[in-house]
């Protein structure tokens, strides 16, 4: 029998409640990010009451389970949208900030409780949105009132009491000579508090400051005695997303539409799998023995079995990529804030359906590409005025899929990558540099392990170390990342990810004596072309193709096989990111339902294959992929016939 949890809730069931968490939450933060861009206007009435029941509905399953510190930031939240409705207050930009802080903080409440590390309480996220509401007496009073902006809290008189505050610290020469330095002060607010987190922040050439957060227990006495000692305070706000912790893009549940447990899903996919080997290994054995019809027609029946259950398992594990890109938005905001840059997100594709394996493992690497983007794409909007551009940058996330292809971009439209700057940085830290300054050339010096542009961290990072993750996440995954800068206009990232295990319809080509297969989504028509027809511009072989011309991929010559002096070529159309492309293999043997498997280990992977099956026989056949294949012969020479 399951554990009985407060409330009555079972074990089991807590997954319902971590998920019905997830999409509560990413609804109010979708919300208020809505609400902000009204201004001081009168807010969306609908936005409102949506976050009204979201919240309230939040309150509500965090009472069920006991988590009393959820529930009392759920409910502040919940009296701020009454509020709202009222007309009593309006959304400004200080009350969106408590909101989003009390979000995060019942966020990271669930999470510790999922976890078994509860998260410390946070009475300053109660105190702060408190604080920009009217009281209940003089909600009263006021009622029928125009609306108002809710004030920002007092910080110019400096702490008032306990909670978190970040101690500022600016040392100087004159301070040194008197003895103070960051020791002494972290030893004096010792004597008031409990130091939660000290960390250097860069002012510019030879300026430095140290933020000091500390939870105050006792007064601090005279704060003319602090300022002399060149120490400001400021009242801690709920802190932005840091790139080491990722809760903002994690989320509390694996998935808010697939509920299924996905250990059960990925053994089903093998057995699946593994039905479809013995299926081809039956049919192999049938061909040659001439069993009777009878059997064969059962094998037709079981092949149409294995495509439906196969369709339908992988349909299950189908989910939109929005599962990401939701929440980039709020992650911008915040990172905006703390920044004199202004940046915007745009979506698009955000219901394109990805493989949930895939989901799991693209959060961090999307993470990485955003802040690389803010950090150095976008310029600060003084400088993007004086440019003649809008303040305001735009960052995009696009999702779409072609094939057995999954592409992912993300860009901004703002300085780009100066390839002089990354090479002469890379020099500096001993790192080999190339002597072509091609797309690729960059991309490869800022995703080299060890490569930094700048000499000190901050929320964003640097470009090579962030990149180096994103780098070795599509080499995991069998995708590759490619990249597309021009000064002063932006740059644009490619995640472009093959299915890394799927059971799909593929067509067995016959190339020098082996067998190989192709994706039969990826494949557009198969078709027959004269020798003759073929010309040669620029190192590129085409061959006439319905209304313009068809670039020629000789497979012999890819995969380095003696070449074919065949009377005819057998050319198969498949699409790819830059369009139709021919490869020309010798035969066209079977359409078979294949099993592919990735190849992991990186001393057997191969541009241009996308992994490894068996036909029934045993023997392992290579699947081509299109994309890579073709982008690998782009950068050589045809060979000749």
């Amino acid at each position: 029998m399951d554990p009985v949890l407060p409330g009555g809730i079972t074990a089991d069931a807590l997954d319902d409640f971590y998920a019905e968490c997830d999409e509560h939450l990413k609804a109010i933060r979708a919300g208020l990010i809505r609400l902000e861009s009204t201004g001081t206007g009168r807010p969306d009435e609908g936005t409102v009451q949506a976050l009204n029941r979201s919240t309230h509905s939040l309150k509500g399953i965090c009472a069920i389970v006991g988590l009393r510190d959820a529930e009392a930031s759920a409910h502040s939240m919940e009296d701020a949208f009454r509020l709202m409705t009222k007309g009593l207050i309006t959304p400004g930009s200080d009350l969106v900030d408590a909101l989003l802080g009390a979000a995060t903080h019942v966020e990271r409440v669930v999470a510790g409780f999922r976890s078994g590390k509860p998260a410390q309480p946070a009475p300053e996220v109660h105190e702060r949105l408190k604080s920009l509401l009217p009281s209940r007496e003089g909600e009263a009073a006021r009622a029928g009132a125009p609306a108002r902006k809710a004030a920002p809290p007092a910080e110019a008189a400096g702490p008032s009491g306990p909670g978190l505050y970040v101690a500022v610290f600016s040392p100087s020469k004159e301070l040194t000579k008197r003895g103070i330095n960051l020791d002494v002060i972290k030893e004096r607010l010792s004597g008031v508090g409990a130091i939660v987190e000290s960390r250097p922040v860069v002012k510019g050439p030879g300026a430095v400051q140290f933020r000091v957060t500390v939870a105050l227990k006792a007064p601090l006495g005279s704060l003319a005695s602090w300022a002399d000692s060149g120490v400001t305070f400021e009242r801690q706000h709920p802190p932005p997303a840091a790139e080491e912790d990722n809760a903002e893009l994690a989320g509390l549940t694996p998935s808010r539409i697939v509920r299924v447990d996905l250990g059960k899903l990925d053994e089903l996919m093998r057995i699946a799998g593994e039905m479809v080997i013995h299926r081809s290994r039956l049919e192999e054995r049938l061909r040659q023995d001439g069993a009777l019809e009878g059997a064969r027609e059962t094998l037709l029946g079981l092949g149409r079995s294995l495509r439906e259950m196969r369709e339908a398992i992988s349909s299950a594990r189908m989910v939109p990529v929005g599962e990401i890109f939701d929440r980039i938005p709020y992650l911008v905001r915040d990172m905006a804030r703390a920044t004199d840059k202004k940046a915007r997100v745009a979506l698009e594709g955000n219901q394109t359906e990805i493989d949930k394996f895939l989901v799991e493992r693209l959060r961090e690497p999307v993470l990485h590409l955003v802040r690389n983007c803010f950090a150095h794409g976008v310029e600060p909007a003084a400088e993007r005025t004086a440019a003649g551009k809008p303040a305001e940058a735009l960052i995009l996330l696009r999702a779409s899929s072609a094939a057995d292809s999954v592409f992912i971009q993300v860009s901004d439209d703002g300085r780009g990558v100066e390839a002089d700057t990354v090479f002469t940085r890379a020099a500096a830290l001993g790192l080999p540099v190339p002597e072509d300054s091609d797309p690729k050339s960059l991309l490869d010096v800022l995703c080299t392990p060890g490569f930094s542009s700048r000499d000190t961290a901050d929320m964003s990072a640097g470009r090579g170390i962030g990149m180096t993750v994103v780098a070795a996440a599509a080499r995991e995954l069998g995708g590759s990342l490619s990249m597309r800068t021009s000064r002063g206009k932006g740059t644009e990232f490619t995640l472009r990810l093959p299915l890394s295990i799927s059971i799909c319809d593929a067509v067995v080509l016959g190339v020098g004596g082996a067998k190989f297969t192709m994706n039969k989504g990826a494949i557009h028509e198969i078709v027959q072309a004269e020798p003759s027809a073929v010309r040669s511009v620029r190192s590129t072989e085409l061959v006439p193709y319905r209304e313009g011309m068809l670039p020629l991929v000789r497979l012999r010559a890819a995969l380095a096989m003696a070449p074919s002096s065949a009377p005819k070529l057998v050319v198969v159309v498949a699409g790819t990111s830059r369009g139709p492309v021919g490869f020309v293999a010798d035969s066209v043997v079977a359409q078979r339902e294949i099993v592919v498997r990735p190849l992991s280990d990186p001393f057997l992977r191969v541009p241009g294959i996308a992994g490894v099956t068996e036909l029934g026989d045993g023997r392992p056949v290579l699947v081509l992929d299109p994309e890579t294949l073709n982008a690998a012969q782009a950068a050589r020479p045809a060979l000749a016939t």
